[in-house]
């Protein structure tokens, strides 16, 4: 009995795996789980050895290439391939390997030590033989995990509701969960936000720009925004990927640098949406993130498929001396157009139904989604197109083209609903797709022609917003666009009686 135990005390178990021709190995002390290759979003700036971030059940967990990271040769990624997923002291990691072929015991005296240590970058330092004959390369994983993680904090954690609850007149506690309203876009292939206080506005990259000699490879060129000249920052040079089409790309206009007194047009592929999301959403970064730079301030988990990098904008350049010379080159110029800048303007978030361009005032817009599951309501008006559950409210969704009496037309990609607010009550309003976010002066907004009063638009028509001669976006009451989803509902009540 006293020689079996010993036996069973110099045995190791050893998730055994392969990657490329090679046989590999780890203790399975350190072996959480083994999972099929999980969706993956690449961030920008990391090593090639990072595949990126997945959502593992609620966590975020870094993803590593096995054999980047070993420095060997690797093989077709195919539908063998494994993730296995590692705990070091509550530290995940998810490395990616060809396939994997099962536990096996190995006892202590077949196990041998490397002289080199240099072998698989140092990750590699002993073999073990099996049977007598196959050789199968043991990995230090928590060595190799220890160096991705310098820092030696915990990777992936859950935020508890701390700061949410709060206490009622009556002592019983109610959940008041704090909330980040976003932009979010697109460059390459992921999705990126902005806090949408940190966004001026958002317009269409125009087919031409002015290019600037000399200036840092981020920047993209020159152009003209109502009376002031704005540089062009592509965030796809600052991310290190290649120039992509330009046919759908938009400027954010926000600021930039230390102290944020740089104002910049940022290009980006595309605009996807306005959310506002809780805080609980928002997970901290993966130190690996964190050094490929300190611009990602979290990341928000929206679902297992969708997850974005939510950025500071003031970090974005590094390198903020051409602005700062940009700034004072231009200071003198701009002087004669101060007082047209500092016009009083209205901030509008504009859309289309059919060819035809409306707008609303961002400011009673509370978010901006794409079109999700719409349960039907009976018996109500034809243009109501029922309601949706908007993380746990109810709200009803009103079609602009049927209300309109456009043609009835399937929606698409580029269709979204606009979630608007009137103190505790929502709205959604459905539109044909959402062109920008934009400023204009009061100046140049006129009221509604007569010829409105006389055709019976003229209620819910309170502007004409002149962009350009051939630019004239009419401008929608807000009120009265959002008595069609509260009175017309009353109204069909009162039919019914």
């Amino acid at each position: 009995m006293a020689a079996a135990s010993a036996t069973a005390e110099n045995l190791g178990q050893y998730v055994m795996f392969r990657l490329g021709d090679g046989c590999y190995g780890l203790a399975i002390d350190f072996l959480q789980e083994i999972i099929r290759v999980p969706e993956i979003i690449k961030v920008p700036l990391t090593p090639p050895y990072m595949r990126g971030l997945a959502n593992l059940r609620g966590n975020i967990l870094p993803v590593y290439d096995t054999t980047l990271r070993l420095g060997i040769k690797g093989t077709v990624n195919d539908e063998s391939n494994r993730v296995i997923v590692v705990n070091v002291d509550g530290r995940r990691a998810g490395y990616v390997v060809d396939r994997v072929d099962g536990v096996v015991d190995i006892p202590a005296k077949d196990i041998e030590e490397f002289r080199d240590q240099d072998t698989a970058g140092g990750y590699v330092t002993s073999v073990a033989r099996l049977n007598g004959e196959k050789l199968i390369l043991l990995i230090e994983v928590d060595r190799m995990l220890m160096d991705a993680d310098s820092s030696g904090s915990q990777i992936a954690t859950r935020r508890d509701n701390g700061g949410f609850l709060k206490t009622n007149a009556g002592g019983e506690s109610r959940v008041q969960e704090k909330e980040r309203q976003l932009l979010t876009f697109r460059v390459g292939n992921e999705e990126y936000a902005l806090d949408i206080t940190e966004v001026q506005e958002v317009v269409h990259l125009p087919e031409t720009w002015n290019t600037v000699p000399e200036a840092p490879p981020y920047v993209q060129g020159l152009v003209s925004l109502r009376e002031r000249i704005l540089p062009l920052i592509s965030l796809r040079r600052i991310f290190g990927l290649a120039e992509g089409d330009t046919d759908s790309g938009r400027i954010v206009v926000t600021y930039v640098g230390r102290g944020r007194k740089n104002a910049v047009g940022l290009v980006v592929d595309s605009v996807a949406e306005v959310l506002r999301v809780p805080e609980r959403l928002l997970e901290p970064v993966p130190p690996m993130v964190r050094q490929a730079g300190d611009e990602f301030t979290a990341i928000c988990r929206l679902s297992d498929e969708r997850m974005i990098f939510i950025l500071d904008a003031a970090k974005l350049l590094r390198d903020d001396t051409f602005l700062k010379e940009w700034e004072s080159e231009s200071a003198a110029e701009s002087a004669g157009n101060r007082r047209l800048i500092l016009e009083e303007e209205r901030q509008l978030v504009t859309f289309f139904i059919g060819h035809e361009e409306f707008a609303l005032p961002i400011d009673k817009v509370r978010e901006i989604i794409r079109v999700g599951q719409i349960t039907a309501v009976p018996k109500t008006q034809d243009f109501v197109r029922g309601i949706l559950n908007l993380r746990g409210s109810i709200v009803s969704v009103i079609d602009l083209r049927r209300k309109f009496g456009y043609q009835e037309r399937a929606v698409d990609e580029q269709a979204r609903i606009l979630i608007c607010e009137d103190g505790s009550s929502l709205l959604g309003i459905l539109v044909d797709g959402v062109k920008e976010v934009t400023k204009i002066g009061i100046s140049k907004i006129e009221e509604p022609p007569q010829v409105l009063a006389k055709e019976g638009l003229q209620s819910f028509v309170a502007g004409i917003a002149k962009f350009s001669a051939e630019r004239n976006v009419m401008l929608l009451d807000y009120q009265q666009v959002f008595s069609w989803g509260k009175g017309e509902a009353k109204q069909e009540m009162d039919s019914r009686k």
